[in-house]
């Protein structure tokens, strides 16, 4: 593999962080308010998931209104220290910007759903943002997506997720055109599955082959990984 590739995938790896640099931005502007409101909030004792809604809506549409990126869907996702009853999840998606409404989020089995996605577990794992996906998002938007993360904290405690989602369909317009055009490059997140790619042998979801022996080898030269997001660049072999 030549060194103008690996140039070219180093490149584009930049291009790739750049991204989602720019989908993490408002969430973290978003946060310290979101925080202090909550906070504020909180000599009341815990709401009801409607409460939630009012209170959450502005600064949701705001990360919608974030004009360079295509974002789909945002909101916050509460656990019970934060909300007692009702809809945990107070999300806004789509054009419409419309509330995702349903009665089968709530305490309970219905709640401890919610915390086993990816997108909740590891922020509440780690106490650090996250990237989770590709997947499709049968909760929201019935698309592959992939969903940035930060955690909320009152205090010391844990109380939940911030997040924004991007289709797959709007990731691959603006980065596509971004992957060396002669190497078919792959990018995989860190389980090694493809997120968007220009070689045809995969589509979004597969799992990548080369993903584990590319990185282990250290092959500068076919692989580009990122400082900041769990995702590889790979170059076909």
């Amino acid at each position: 593999m030549s060194t103008q590739t690996a140039s070219a995938l180093a490149h584009a790896m930049e291009r790739v962080d750049e991204f989602f640099d720019g989908v993490f931005a408002p969430l973290e502007a978003w946060l310290p308010e979101l925080q202090r409101t909550l906070a504020a909030r909180a000599a009341d004792g815990p709401m009801t998931g409607a409460q939630l809604a009012v209170l959450v809506e502005p600064g949701a549409h705001a990360i919608l209104d974030t004009v360079d990126r295509p974002l789909y869907g945002a909101g916050y996702c509460a656990n019970a220290l934060v909300v007692s009853e009702g809809n945990p999840l107070a999300w806004w998606q789509g054009p419409e910007r419309g509330l995702l409404a349903s009665s089968t989020f709530g305490p309970g089995q219905a709640a401890i759903d919610l915390v086993r996605l990816e997108w909740y577990r590891v922020p509440e794992a780690t106490g650090e943002r996250h990237v989770a996906g590709p997947f499709v998002d049968y909760l929201c938007s019935n698309e592959i997506t992939v969903t940035a993360a930060i955690p909320v904290r009152l205090g010391s405690a844990f109380a939940g997720v911030i997040c924004a989602d991007v289709l797959v369909a709007s990731l691959e317009r603006v980065l596509l055109p971004q992957l060396p055009a002669d190497a078919q490059a792959t990018l995989v997140n860190a389980g090694g599955r493809v997120v968007v790619t220009s070689d045809p042998a995969y589509e979004t979801g597969d799992r990548h082959a080369d993903a584990a022996e590319a990185s282990d080898s250290g092959d500068d030269a076919r692989v580009a990984v990122s400082q900041r997001y769990p995702f590889a660049l790979l170059a076909a072999g």
